[in-house]
């Protein structure tokens, strides 16, 4: 009689939180994936912080805490990329809200997966669900597609861990739109993006200072204006698109400042321009020169400035 082949194992599956000196919400987050209906084969915490996170994680069996590289979010992502061993991974910031079926439908959207395929879902933000929205000409997240998704929601997805090989977090950016500029690498590589709208997480953030947030308002526009300008660059290779975006997005961002009122915000405009157009040039002659790092390398990180 002919033999069967051995039934293929069940590709497998890790969590990785990043976290930085914020141990409740880092305690609540670890007990979503515990009280879940199926457990991931690996929870990795990357800690960029004190000890604290050390502790929280000691309560929780089969949890890893491993130190961060401490040179930003983006590297701290692509340390705990590094770390990990499964077949894919599932990227939460500390302040997620892991649902209790998440894993369940995690591996059963994987099993049946296409290759070269990023899966996304549903995060609930407060009061409302948000499915990840493909860029805006000005490089924002606009709204959720009709056919082709182009982006990831951060804390609600699964990806080949091999995915990584070809494209990681870019440590350039400080803070914001790093999940957009992944995914265009990605894309432009020959991945898609596939949405389950009933893989579901919850993002609870603790509340902030008005001085964090007009910082981070100023750290994801130089984020938005680097990621736009490499997208039309470097992804899209769409030169057109690329001189009506630099002629355009000071102008709209400069009447919005005026607009709103964030005056603060009208001394980066021409600077965060410079900066995008300066860090796109040398990725651009790091990528013509063969040298593409994959994460075994990793990449510096330019300092933060606010």
């Amino acid at each position: 009689m002919p033999q069967r082949d051995p039934p293929s194992q069940a590709p497998t599956l890790a969590i990785l939180i990043c976290t930085f000196n914020r141990p409740a919400v880092l305690r609540r987050c670890l007990a979503s994936i515990a009280a879940g209906s199926a457990q991931p084969d690996e929870v990795l915490v990357s800690d960029d912080g004190d000890s604290q996170a050390g502790t929280v994680c000691a309560a929780f069996p089969g949890v890893r805490h491993v130190a961060g590289p401490r040179r930003g979010l983006c590297a701290n992502r692509n340390a705990a990329i590094r770390q990990a061993s499964s077949d894919f991974v599932s990227l939460l910031d500390d302040d997620a809200v892991v649902s209790p079926d998440f894993v369940a439908r995690a591996r059963a959207a994987i099993a049946a997966l296409p290759p070269r395929t990023l899966l996304t879902g549903t995060v609930i933000e407060t009061d409302h669900a948000v499915v990840a929205g493909n860029p805006t000409f000005l490089g924002f997240f606009g709204k959720p597609p009709t056919h082709r998704h182009e982006n990831i929601n951060l804390n609600c997805n699964v990806l080949p861990r091999a995915a990584f090989a070809e494209a990681g977090f870019d440590e350039t950016i400080a803070y914001g739109y790093e999940d957009m500029d992944l995914c265009a690498h990605l894309l432009s590589r020959g991945y898609a993006i596939r949405v389950v709208p009933d893989l579901v997480n919850t993002h609870l953030p603790p509340p902030r200072g008005a001085a964090v947030d007009q910082r981070r308002f100023a750290m994801r526009e130089r984020a938005r204006f680097y990621t736009s300008v490499k997208r039309y660059l470097l992804w899209e290779r769409n030169c057109p698109k690329l001189l009506a975006f630099l002629a355009a997005a000071p102008v709209h961002r400069t009447l919005h400042a005026v607009k709103t009122g964030k005056w603060f915000d009208l001394r980066y405009v021409v600077a965060d321009m410079g900066f995008a157009m300066w860090a796109t040039l040398r990725e651009r002659a790091r990528l013509a020169r063969g040298t593409e790092q994959s994460l075994s390398t990793g990449r510096p990180r330019s300092s933060e400035r606010l």
